[in-house]
């Protein structure tokens, strides 16, 4: 399908109108481009879902990235302090295994989500507005971090304003792209269930982090797990699905100087820090490796130990 034609099918008039010049011609200046479906640039995963967009607009540094690896971590807008820690960490692990990772831009654990990603590799915001909207406005330094350290998408015209059927509508985007959807915390009611329905309707894995049976923002969580989504309490849990990691045999355990270390009992990062000579994210990306192979855990005041 050819630009013109995807652009007066999403603005809803002909091919012959001024407007989809101008819209084309808008897009370009700004530096968004237009991906219409059947474009060698259209993200496969995306084109293979029930109702794929017309036309998708990208803006950011990184619109090659459409096309990798993806997980959606997506979740409730009133994060608990549990569900913003789980967020935080299960992004950053899974954003260090240089999966991208794909949310919303929404409040709570969606923004939590991109904030990670930007500090540990790349993400995809997907917008329920024109892609030149930012909402909420809160959000502008989110929106303008998402786009240096990866991309915007939007399926609307630009200039659209969030309404409630565009959030719904946007939803089956971040499924789309995703290999798997992560909900990390979720009311009864909440739109991140939304977004996990659609994924498990295009064939797509869906995996829940348990939560108290007191916390309501865990209700939908919980529930999911019952139904069958596939618990989640390490990176181990989503990665082993799509066969990305291998447990390590107790007799393999690499030479190393923050393993040597250990051997002389549990240590935390800043003890850690100071013992060996690294530069902190490199010791940060080697106790990641480690802890997501089984090598090394922490115990309950939070110092990594050995486990063998």
């Amino acid at each position: 399908m050819k630009v013109e034609e995807s652009v007066a099918r999403v603005l809803g008039t002909s091919i012959e109108d001024p407007k989809v010049e101008s819209e084309i011609k808008n897009a370009k200046n700004i530096g968004v481009e237009l991906i219409p479906f059947g474009d060698e640039r259209y993200p496969q995963a995306l084109s293979n879902i029930n109702d794929p967009p017309d036309l998708i607009y990208v803006w950011g540094e990184r619109k090659d990235i459409l096309k990798d690896f993806s997980i959606a971590i997506v979740g409730s807008r009133m994060a608990s302090s549990y569900g913003r820690a789980v967020a935080e960490k299960l992004t950053g692990d899974l954003a260090r295994m240089e999966i991208v990772i794909v949310s919303g831009l929404a409040h709570g654990i969606d923004s939590i989500a991109h904030t990670s990603a930007v500090k540990n590799g790349l993400t995809v915001g997907v917008l329920g507005t024109g892609i030149d909207i930012v909402y909420p406005r809160s959000k502008k330094s989110i929106f303008e971090d998402v786009k240096k350290h990866g991309c915007l998408v939007s399926e609307f015209p630009l200039g659209t304003q969030p309404t409630k059927w565009t959030f719904p509508n946007r939803n089956r985007i971040i499924a789309g792209l995703s290999m798997g959807t992560l909900v990390v915390e979720a009311s009864l009611r909440s739109g991140s269930l939304i977004t996990a329905r659609l994924a498990l309707e295009n064939g797509r894995d869906v995996f829940a982090v348990p939560g108290s049976i007191f916390s309501q923002t865990s209700e939908g969580t919980n529930n999911l797990i019952k139904q069958g989504a596939k618990c989640v309490t390490s990176v181990d849990d989503i990665l082993e699905e799509f066969g990305y990691i291998k447990k390590v045999d107790k007799k393999q355990i690499p030479d190393d100087p923050i393993l040597d270390l250990l051997k002389d009992g549990p240590k935390n990062f800043e003890e850690i820090a100071q013992s060996v000579k690294m530069q902190t994210e490199e010791i940060n990306v080697k106790l990641t490796v480690f802890e997501m192979d089984g090598v090394i855990s922490k115990d309950l005041t939070d110092r990594f130990k050995i486990n063998f």
